[in-house]
């Protein structure tokens, strides 16, 4: 006989836990039942207690004190309940100072006034995102090997603004994903190629072999800062719109001499190009000016404002 029921669980007036279905039977496998009598420390004197195997049968005699129900059951399915994701948790951060640990009330997102001046980032660290995938845990003067950073090149300043955590020896910032007054600044050392991955491959009857030999794209960042600014605005302003599609479309960007002949015409902002009525350079799909570096800041998932859609 198969029933539907939800795992116990204690709580007044409520029914809590997992949605189980089980089967009734006699077929399940039997439980460890303890002995009536169980050995206690304190009345068999005769045992020597400080023995590994005494010890460790104590603990066996004790790992069940009580007899298990009489009805055998087996858990045919089972349903997890499902996570409250909509609508979701506002994005959110904890700063705490390690004098006031352990703490027992939910901790303020930015310190008070009085305590702010007291924060020093001088000997502070921080983990963020330079990618989907990959994190990395800086002080300031770091070199970082990162994913390729398109159309950048060495010597350009570049932000990060998916910060995770922020801490020092006197405070620690925990984000909920992240810390949305926090951004990394980092300097581009060098665009070059990581060392060399072999990879062989061989089928030993049909006599085949397959050697290959790959470098992967990466870019070197020296940091320069940890910026922790909570009178700033959390919100990065709109990307600049290219001045044609092909600045958009190309793999680098375009020679003085290429773009001097575009035609341009007054708007109400100043001088735009002529083919804006056709097309306002807007993102053809989404993340791709966060991919060519045309956003203020990089941004990658968990952001509540990152643009990519591929995880």
């Amino acid at each position: 006989a198969r029933t539907v029921i939800r795992h116990p669980v204690k709580a007044t007036g409520n029914i809590l836990g997992h949605k189980l279905e089980v089967i009734y039977g006699h077929f399940t496998r039997r439980r460890h039942n303890p002995p009536k009598i169980p050995k206690h420390p304190m009345q068999d004197l005769d045992q020597n207690m400080n023995e590994l195997l005494t010890y460790s049968d104590l603990k066996l005699r004790w790992q069940w004190t009580t007899k298990f129900n009489a009805k055998k059951m087996n858990i045919a399915r089972h349903w997890k309940p499902q996570p409250n994701t909509f609508p979701a948790n506002r994005p959110t951060c904890s700063f705490i100072w390690h004098r006031q640990m352990p703490h027992r009330t939910p901790m303020p997102e930015v310190p008070s006034g009085r305590d702010l001046p007291k924060v020093d980032l001088s000997e502070a660290f921080a983990v963020f995102k330079s990618s989907v995938m990959h994190q990395h845990k800086v002080t300031v003067g770091d070199l970082v090997q990162c994913e390729k950073l398109h159309r950048r090149e060495a010597g350009e300043k570049v932000v990060f603004g998916t910060v995770l955590l922020v801490g020092s020896k006197n405070f620690t910032i925990i984000g909920k994903p992240t810390i949305p007054y926090a951004k990394i600044k980092a300097t581009i050392e060098q665009q070059t190629l990581a060392r060399e991955m072999l990879t062989f491959k061989y089928r030993s009857k049909g006599r085949q072999s397959r050697f290959l030999r790959r470098r992967q794209y990466v870019t070197m960042l020296r940091i320069d800062e940890i910026v922790l600014d909570p009178e700033a605005d959390p919100v990065d302003p709109p990307p600049p719109k290219p001045v044609r599609l092909l600045d958009l479309w190309a793999n680098r960007w375009l020679d003085p001499a290429e773009t001097a002949p575009i035609e341009m015409v007054d708007g109400p902002n100043g001088p735009v190009p002529k083919v804006a009525d056709i097309y306002d350079g807007s993102e053809h799909q989404p993340g791709s000016y966060h991919r060519r570096g045309l956003a203020s800041c990089y941004r990658f998932w968990p952001d509540p404002q990152h643009t990519h859609w591929r995880l």
